[in-house]
């Protein structure tokens, strides 16, 4: 039960990426990944915006300060030591993993397209970056994820 009295709220901690928490969320509604800072600040991302987070390496989003070159070869090799500990997401549009990963001190949070094979590893101030970004950032629109 959830602090409000709703029972149907399951959250698993995935870790810590930096000084961010991630969680996995699931309500009534579908599954989320939770991102929460020490500040308070919060967003809940759907499985179709994770699987857009894949692809951000090569199709940057507006908005949003990821635009590092690294990203498949290092994701690839960290998917493979991570899948069996990684949590899916999943709703009508999309299906993804993720897992909170650590490699030489650092922490990440890999995001794995399971339909596409995709896979980025998203540095500590990437994820605090997407705190700030806003769900229509994430939305398919000319320059941004989609198409």
């Amino acid at each position: 039960m959830d602090p409000y009295g709703r029972p149907w709220r399951v959250e698993r901690s995935l870790g810590q990426v930096g000084g961010v928490e991630v969680s996995c969320y699931e309500t009534a509604t579908g599954a989320r990944l939770r991102l929460r800072d020490p500040q308070g600040r919060e967003v809940f991302l759907d499985p179709l915006e994770l699987e857009g987070l894949t692809r951000v390496r090569h199709k940057p989003v507006p908005g949003l300060g990821i635009a590092s070159a690294n990203g498949r070869e290092d994701g690839q090799e960290a998917w493979h030591l991570r899948a069996e500990s990684a949590q899916r997401l999943q709703n009508e549009f999309a299906l993804v993993s993720v897992a909170v990963v650590q490699e030489k001190g650092r922490s990440g949070l890999l995001v794995r397209d399971m339909n596409g094979g995709l896979v980025v590893v998203l540095a500590p101030e990437e994820v605090e970056e997407l705190l700030r970004v806003r769900h229509m950032d994430l939305a398919r629109a000319p320059g941004g994820l989609g198409g």
